[in-house]
């Protein structure tokens, strides 16, 4: 359905905002806080894994932003000093988004925790008098404002070159911000409103520039919460942001997936939302286990990489378009978006690490990487059904077959993190630093919700 062609069709931000507006923590089930701990865990990981991976991106944008900012009332990661809750929560979004290991959901096609969590976080800590049970509520409405209106847009959105981190990340900000404020109906009502117009980022920086990736989050967050504090003064937003012939939606997509609007407030998206054990764009991630399973068959055969002719990987074209156009990688920062690097490397060594796509490919990498042929298949992905997969052949000297197919990558909820898989992941990002993994994961899962919110750089130093 246009958008634009049915006047009859709601107005989805009165939606989202009368959602917001009456959720109440005490409404919210044990699995969804549960669900909602790990993946408070998992942000944090994904940003010291972005500490450690994009460096050279990081150290400009903090000097930049240094000189850019206010009185000091928010934590930055791996630093002393406290920016303005704009730009910390714009910092640590880079961070979050800076390795792509961050978590994200299928429908949707982008990622989560980097901008709501940024900004909720800093927010919050700036405020000063907000508890855990506001932050974690004014999360939940961040996710399901983001995964519902990116999803609404799909795969319109990305077709024509958005990216729906940037711009559903921004209006999903602004909703979560405004709920943490406490502002009613009306007021997230122009928080969502000033944040769509402003609404930006393309998917165009998976191709080339991957370091610049992290802007779009980092650009959701800061917006969302000037929207919300602009709200918060009694501005108000255009009426109509997402369904006017000029709004959001009409920018976004042809074709408006109202369905997903379904079960607001009754299911909750981020139990169905993924976190990554790679750190790489998700397109990548069944390839590399598909990998992982052939090389254990190989070995068992007796037989090496050494040992291949031929692989195929059958895929569906979405993942060809976005992750399937860099061959050898020049850099780190490409590495993260090339299925032919991370399978190849999955291929020779049983999987993809932090350390993998900080080194040049070897010889062999890029031998492998010449006998690799990705072939579009409408069969590895139904988004109706849940799967979005990949089917790997490699072929043998000598003629011997190995086939292996993943539907869907750990991670996703039917194949989902354990606490103990968020810990070996929190173990690999928090290398080199003095913090414990398993401390912060006790940390989080020790949260009383009725207590003070003193920040996440706090609650990590506990």
């Amino acid at each position: 359905m246009s958008a634009a062609s049915d006047p009859g069709v709601k107005d989805t931000a009165r939606v989202f905002s009368a959602f917001a507006a009456g959720l109440r923590f005490d409404d919210l089930p044990a699995s969804v806080i549960e669900t909602g701990r790990m993946f408070m865990a998992d942000y944090i990981a994904a940003c010291h894994a972005g500490l450690r991976i994009n460096g050279k991106f990081n150290a400009a944008i903090r000097e930049i932003i240094g000189n850019m900012t206010g009185r000091p009332e928010a934590s930055v990661f791996a630093s002393p000093d406290k920016l303005s809750a704009e730009a910390a929560a714009y910092m640590n979004a880079v961070y979050a988004h800076g390795a792509d290991m961050d978590d994200g959901n299928r429908k949707a096609m982008g990622h989560v925790a980097a901008h709501v969590m940024s900004a909720v976080f800093a927010l919050a800590e700036a405020m000063g008098d907000r508890g855990w049970a506001d932050v974690f509520t004014a999360i939940i409405v961040g996710y399901e404002v983001y995964n519902r209106l990116a999803a609404m847009a799909q795969p319109g959105l990305v077709h024509r070159g958005f990216h729906s981190t940037g711009t559903a990340g921004a209006v999903a900000c602004a909703a979560a911000c405004a709920k943490l404020m406490g502002l009613d109906g009306e007021g997230i009502y122009d928080a969502i409103a000033i944040a769509a117009f402003q609404a930006s980022g393309q998917i165009i920086i998976a191709e080339s520039g991957q370091a610049c990736k992290p802007l779009n989050p980092a650009n959701a967050a800061r917006t969302g919460i000037v929207a919300a504090k602009l709200a918060a003064k009694g501005i108000e937003g255009p009426r109509r942001p997402l369904e006017s012939t000029k709004g959001w939606l009409h920018a976004m997509t042809d074709e408006v997936h109202y369905e997903m609007l379904e079960g607001l407030g009754e299911a909750y998206t981020i139990c169905e939302s993924y976190m990554k054990p790679y750190p790489s764009c998700r397109h990548t991630h069944c390839g590399i286990e598909a990998a992982a399973r052939v090389r254990e068959a190989m070995a068992g055969m007796g037989r090496g990489v050494e040992d291949i002719e031929r692989v195929e990987l059958h895929i569906y074209e979405n993942a060809i378009r976005i992750a399937g156009q860099i061959r050898v990688p020049e850099n780190l920062d490409a590495a993260k978006f090339s299925i032919h690097y991370s399978l190849a490397v999955a291929l020779a060594t049983g999987g993809f690490t932090l350390d993998d796509i900080g080194r040049a490919p070897t010889d062999a990498i890029r031998e492998l990487i010449s006998k690799i042929e990705l072939i579009p298949d409408a069969s590895m992905e139904n988004v109706q059904s849940g799967i979005r997969g990949a089917r790997l052949c490699v072929t043998l000297q000598g003629g011997a077959r190995l086939e292996r197919t993943v539907l869907l990558p750990k991670g996703d909820p039917t194949n989902p993190f354990t606490w103990e898989d968020v810990r070996r992941k929190m173990e690999d990002c928090l290398s080199g630093t003095a913090y414990s993994a398993q401390g912060v994961v006790d940390a989080i899962r020790a949260i009383r919700f009725e207590e003070p919110f003193e920040g996440v750089c706090a609650l990590m130093a506990r």
